[in-house]
């Protein structure tokens, strides 16, 4: 079997990165100059393509994640920096939309959670202080005391 045609195979089961390809062809023992080729005919020929795998990724992920999470998950998956990055500011739904729709989900498994704990789960999934902190402020105007959320360092 050629690179190329194992490349095919692959790309036929699931959509990958340049550098996945890259890694899966050479990890079946392939030469680099072959790997290299097919790699590049992919490209050529519209099997593989980095940014349209990052719109796509950030546009069907599930989960709520803030910007900084989901260009790190880009970035190990192979995607270039700059690639990730205007994917993410492409999306429709905003940072602070997905931190609202975080932190309903998370209140909805833990409903006694305090306003520090969620801040915490918040930073994990990826979103920025500030954004957090915001977020939590209109939360708190909303339906409950500020008194958690005024302990929180201004951003």
């Amino acid at each position: 079997m050629t690179p190329y045609a194992c490349a095919l195979g692959l790309l036929a089961r699931r959509r990958l990165t340049e550098a996945q390809l890259w890694q899966r062809l050479e990890s079946r023992g392939f030469p680099g100059d072959g790997v290299r080729e097919a790699v590049e005919r992919c490209k050529r020929d519209g099997f593989v393509d980095d940014h349209l795998y990052a719109r796509l990724y950030v546009e069907t992920k599930r989960t709520a994640l803030g910007d900084a999470r989901l260009v790190g998950e880009l970035v190990r998956k192979g995607i270039e920096r700059d690639a990730a990055t205007q994917a993410v500011g492409e999306l429709e739904c905003g940072e602070a939309d997905r931190c609202s729709a975080a932190l309903a989900s998370l209140q909805r498994r833990q409903p006694t959670a305090s306003y520090p704990a969620l801040a915490r789960k918040l930073e994990r999934l990826g979103f920025a202080a500030s954004t957090i902190y915001r977020t939590l402020r209109v939360h708190a105007a909303k339906f409950g005391p500020l008194a958690d959320v005024e302990h929180m360092v201004d951003v």
